[in-house]
C-alpha cells in the first residue's frame, strides 16, 4: 500500500529525511531536490561541484539528492523523475529503488535524451520519493549485518561499487 502525505509528514518530522520540508509533501510523495556534486565520464575533472550542468543531447551524469533518507525496515521506497522533466526529456535511468532499512543521500543516473542541451541547477525538484508498506519486516534490513549493502550511509553522489572487488 502507497503511504500517503499524513505518514509522510509524521516520518519526515521524526528525522527521516534531512532536511524535511513540508511544501515537499505531495499527497503519496515526498519531492527530493539535486545536490550541486556531479560525476560526468565525460567531462575534466570528472568530479565536480556546480551550481548547475549543462548536459549535452546523449551526455550521463551522476548527482545525488540533497536530502539524506532513513526509510524504515517496514517501507520500501520507489524513486520516480519529476514529469516536468520527463517531458523535457531528461530521464532517470536505471536505479531507483530504496529497499527497507536504506540510510543516505540517494544517488541518481540522469540523461539528456532530447535534441537540445539542458541546463540542470542544484536545487531543482528532480523527483519524488512514493513509500511502500512491506506486509511485514525483512528478516535482513539493507544496511544490517548479512545483507551485502554497498551504498548503505553514503553521502553524495556516489561512484558504483565495483562487482568482484
Amino acid at each position: 500500500m502507497v503511504k500517503p502525505d499524513k505518514w509522510i509528514k509524521v516520518w519526515g518530522k521524526k528525522g527521516g529525511v534531512q532536511p524535511f520540508n513540508e511544501s515537499q509533501v505531495n499527497p503519496a510523495s515526498y519531492d527530493v531536490r539535486v545536490s550541486n556534486h556531479w560525476i560526468c565520464p565525460t567531462r575534466e575533472p570528472e568530479e565536480f561541484y556546480a551550481d548547475k550542468i549543462k548536459l549535452y543531447p546523449g551526455e550521463v551524469v551522476l548527482a545525488s539528492t540533497i536530502e539524506y533518507v532513513r526509510i524504515p525496515r517496514n517501507v520500501a521506497c520507489d524513486l520516480k523523475l519529476k514529469s516536468t522533466l520527463g517531458r523535457l526529456w531528461i530521464n532517470h535511468s536505471l536505479a531507483g529503488w530504496c529497499d527497507p532499512g536504506f540510510e543516505g543521500n540517494i544517488t541518481l543516473e540522469l540523461q539528456n535524451l532530447g535534441p537540445e542541451p539542458f541546463v540542470l541547477k542544484a536545487g531543482t525538484r528532480i523527483a519524488q520519493l512514493i513509500f511502500l508498506s512491506l506486509e511485514e519486516e525483512p528478516e535482513i534490513a539493507y544496511g544490517e549485518p548479512g545483507s551485502n549493502s554497498h551504498y548503505h550511509r553514503q553521502k553524495g553522489t556516489t561512484r558504483a561499487y565495483r562487482i568482484g572487488e
